[in-house]
């Protein structure tokens, strides 16, 4: 293995959980550009839109059995074996999608594909959150979901120029090209290290202390940044031992830890992101843009332009994320979502009154700008938010369900939008902006800040009196920078307004 250490190697850990992201966007764009392609469907044998919409809509299954699968897993194999295994399978069902002969294998591959795919997104805001330090954890888990935009736009712009090309390769090529990101996955990982929380875990406290070493103290693990960070870890994980907490039983319960809460709120956070409006907008944005008199070819040209536009508002909450915090960001994307989602359905509203052409274009422009709006705020913070709530012992096992319950929320989605559009029409967008804004005390209520403060520390924020007494009696015996009593105040008095505010689940 390379012996990358310090910031080298810490970037060289983030790009390479970024990739899995980048890999993930690229897998929900790639087919957009390939159903509509003559060649393709004729292989298919022109299939009804049903098995169209099925074809689709199974790699959401896919990716919901291997985020489910992911959280014993990663457990047992360890964050970064994980990631192995998943991109593993991604490139299996990848080789088979280039080379399907019939609906049964494209279906069969896309399984495959989303199984691997379900796994790495599972893990992936697990890995990065447990070898980030607290002040930028929030940048670089939204980092890796900016690059979900990125490979999306990929998807887009190579199947615009395809499109020129036609034929058989217009449609394998795309769909061979992710292998070369599965590929890339799989050597990082002979190069990342495992998170240090895992190897505490599992009684490798030398490993952890060289990996902690090796990310922050340029080897040395004398250093007191080295030695504090390990006891904080060491320390928090000793105390869930000590409450034998770490089955999927113990997430449902309420217990000292407030399980219970924590992945209610984890999962919620994932459903609201697909209950927002995300799918609909983007399934039906090539739809939107022929309304408005675009040909094809613009159209396809136009999708690609929006993934820019996309992609500069993923980027907002990278710099935004540790000043503003969490809530706040969750709370004003939903408001703006629910404004720009009126907006979309009051120009479809016009244009099928008047049949005009400014109200088809600005239904084009909202919806790029609720793309952006997306971006900037819930695209980052619905992975970001599961991946930071849970202790170490149920944070794989969490953040799976947590995924799970995103895949399942997207399939949903994605099968009864065409009912909506069929019998409500321009109403779809006006129920789904109802919905943000019935989200909106649920984040207020339920969701506490967690900026700035270690994955030990968010503990305080959940935990009955007792635990919380025993974090920071512990914290406070170490005495380290992280806990002096400025922050010691300032995370009392977030659990205490988070008590205040929140009803019991």
């Amino acid at each position: 293995m390379f012996k990358l250490q310090g910031k080298a190697l810490f970037r060289a850990s983030t790009l390479l959980a970024a990739a899995g992201f980048l890999l993930f966007g690229y897998d929900q764009g790639v087919m957009s550009g390939i159903l509509p392609n003559e060649h393709f469907l004729d292989l298919m044998g022109h299939p009804n839109s049903v098995l169209i919409g099925l074809s689709v809509a199974i790699y959401e299954l896919g990716c919901l059995i291997g985020a489910l699968a992911t959280g014993r897993l990663s457990d047992i194999l360890g964050r970064r074996n994980a990631i192995r295994l998943g991109s593993t399978i991604l490139i299996v069902g990848a080789v088979l999608q280039t080379s399907t002969v019939n609906l049964g294998m494209t279906i069969a591959s896309r399984v495959i594909t989303g199984i691997g795919n379900g796994m790495n997104t599972a893990t992936v805001p697990v890995y990065q959150s447990e070898i980030s330090p607290p002040k930028s954890r929030g940048a670089h888990v939204c980092f890796e979901c900016a690059l979900i935009v990125v490979g999306i736009g990929i998807s887009y712009w190579l199947e615009y120029g395809l499109h020129f090309v036609g034929g058989e390769f217009a449609w394998r090529f795309p769909l061979a090209f992710q292998i070369l990101f599965g590929l890339i996955l799989v050597a990082g990982t002979f190069i990342i290290p495992e998170t240090p929380r895992w190897l505490v875990a599992h009684g490798k406290d030398d490993e952890a202390k060289q990996v902690l070493s090796r990310l922050w103290t340029d080897g040395d693990v004398n250093h007191p940044r080295c030695i504090s960070e390990y006891e904080e870890i060491r320390d928090g994980i000793e105390l869930e031992r000590r409450e034998n907490v770490s089955s999927y039983k113990d997430l449902f319960t309420k217990g000292k830890f407030n399980n219970r809460k924590r992945v209610l709120i984890g999962m919620l956070s994932q459903i609201m992101q697909q209950l927002g409006g995300i799918n609909i907008t983007t399934y039906y944005l090539t739809d939107v843009m022929l309304q408005a008199g675009m040909d094809t070819d613009m159209a396809m040209l136009m999708a690609a332009v929006d993934s820019i536009v996309y992609f500069i508002g993923a980027m907002l909450p990278v710099f935004l994320v540790e000043r503003v915090g969490r809530r706040k960001i969750m709370l004003w994307g939903l408001i703006a979502q629910a404004v720009t989602l009126c907006c979309i359905g009051g120009c479809q509203k016009a244009n099928t009154d008047r049949q005009t052409t400014a109200a088809a274009n600005g239904a084009v422009a909202f919806t790029m700008l609720y793309n952006f709006v997306f971006g900037a705020s819930w695209l980052g913070m619905s992975w970001l938010y599961p991946a930071e709530i849970f202790s170490t012992g149920l944070r794989a096992k969490g953040n799976s369900l947590s995924t799970a319950a995103n895949w399942l929320g997207n399939f949903v989605v994605a099968m009864i939008a065409p009912v909506l559009f069929e019998y409500i029409t321009f109403w779809t967008y006006i129920l789904f902006a109802f919905m943000n804004v019935i989200f909106i005390p649920m984040v207020y209520f339920w969701f506490p800040e967690t900026k700035g403060l270690s994955l030990e520390q968010v503990e305080i924020l959940f935990a009955v009196d007792d635990i919380k007494a025993d974090i920071q009696s512990l914290a406070s015996e170490r005495n380290h920078h992280t806990y002096e009593t400025e922050k010691k105040t300032d995370i009392e008095n977030r659990a205490n307004e988070y008590d205040t505010r929140s009803p019991q689940i």
